[in-house]
């Protein structure tokens, strides 16, 4: 599906109402702080028609709903969400008060941004090997892969990212970024492949 990209943004992973600051590496003194310069940075580039997919975890799942939710009516634009881990304890019926749609955790959307097929989903292993994936989860884990890149704010500084700007981000995987950028296939890591790092995953089933 094609759509006027020139009005819309992909975001990932706010975390509204989080407090655990340091063990996401956010330089801010509380979930208050958190929320306010998100959305000072969101409503400095989204208008409220212009559209926004927000990719996962809006809320921390421990955040109060009642304080957090209404906080997303201030974010500027017509938002739909792929839902996140974070998002399990929320009803379609209370989302659909702040999203004008919702997509299933582990289901995605197929988007044609600047002539180049992304698929949109919170879960980088929920990717299409035939599409640019535009993903969120990992925080500041990476911002790009070969085939998939981290809309999440932690390496946005905390901003979303105009969907127009997707060609200049494969542009730099596919002609720019060397073999350091990709040292994880990189024999010094990939020995270490099964070895280290958490089994399993969030997304269950």
């Amino acid at each position: 599906m094609t759509i006027n990209t020139e009005h819309s943004f992909i975001t990932a992973d706010h975390h509204l109402g989080e407090t655990r600051m340091t063990i996401l590496q956010r330089p801010f003194s509380g979930p208050l702080e958190n929320a306010e310069v998100m959305l000072q940075n969101h409503n400095s580039l989204v208008s409220p028609d212009d559209l926004v997919y927000f990719i996962g975890d809006v809320l921390c799942k421990d955040a109060d709903p009642n304080i957090w939710l209404p906080w997303i009516k201030k974010f500027n634009g017509r938002k739909i969400l792929l839902r996140g881990n974070h998002e399990r304890n929320l009803t379609d019926s209370q989302l659909l008060e702040f999203f004008q749609e919702i997509i299933p955790e582990g289901k995605g959307l197929h988007r044609t941004f600047e002539g180049i097929d992304c698929f949109l989903n919170h879960y980088p292993t929920e990717g299409l090997p035939d599409k640019f994936n535009i993903v969120g989860h990992i925080h500041g884990a990476w911002k790009v892969q070969l085939n998939s890149f981290n809309a999440g704010v932690d390496v946005n500084h905390f901003r979303p990212v105009p969907t127009s700007s997707i060609p200049f981000y494969l542009k730099a995987i596919t002609e720019f970024f060397d073999n350091d950028v990709w040292v994880a296939y990189n024999e010094i890591n990939s020995s270490w492949r099964y070895k280290r790092g958490k089994k399993g995953r969030y997304l269950k089933g």
